[in-house]
């Protein structure tokens, strides 16, 4: 019979990625004010979504990132699904392309999350303009996304001593994503 320590432990082990993306969606509903652009809010929760899927993609399923999508949209008041699409389509584009993620030098994880960035803005953007039925200004959008690709590597730095604090996954678990 399993004792309650290691169950307590499987189960904060299986929930880190969504909870600590979880945080990061709330930190980043807190708008930072930029001289012109005015309130921006970066789109952390991407971030969370992006890295947790290259490094553990066992641990950050596509409810996971639905999960942390739609928090995202109630919190930032964004038409609902807008921001779940767009972690959806990031976790399914970096599932794409792990291998050639994985093991890499941190530039070519940045340029990665750029372009992830980029994909679920576009996405975003898109969803937004249909439900809205009209195009809504691309410009705080932009400016969102820019802030985000700029703080990347503070978040990937604060991810990175999460993860060191979880176990290392079976190889064939990995390799289902």
């Amino acid at each position: 019979m399993d004792s309650p320590l290691p169950r307590l432990r499987r189960a904060l082990v299986a929930t880190a990625p969504l909870l600590t993306s979880l945080v990061l969606v709330l930190v980043a509903s807190m708008p930072l004010y930029i001289g012109h652009v005015g309130a921006v809010m970066p789109p952390l929760g991407v971030a969370a979504v992006f890295y947790w899927s290259v490094y553990r993609p066992d641990l950050m399923t596509y409810g996971a990132a639905f999960a942390v999508g739609l928090v995202a949209d109630i919190v930032s008041g964004a038409p609902l699904g807008a921001s779940a699409l767009a972690v959806l389509a990031v976790r399914r584009l970096v599932l794409a392309q792990r291998r050639f993620l994985i093991g890499k030098p941190f530039h070519v994880l940045w340029s990665g999350f750029a372009l992830s960035a980029l994909c679920a803005s576009t996405v975003s953007w898109c969803a937004a303009s249909l439900y809205l039925v009209h195009a809504i200004d691309p410009l705080p959008l932009a400016a969102r996304t820019v802030v985000s690709i700029v703080l990347f590597p503070a978040v990937a730095w604060l991810l990175a001593r999460c993860q060191v604090m979880l176990p290392m996954p079976r190889a064939a678990v990995l390799q289902r994503g």
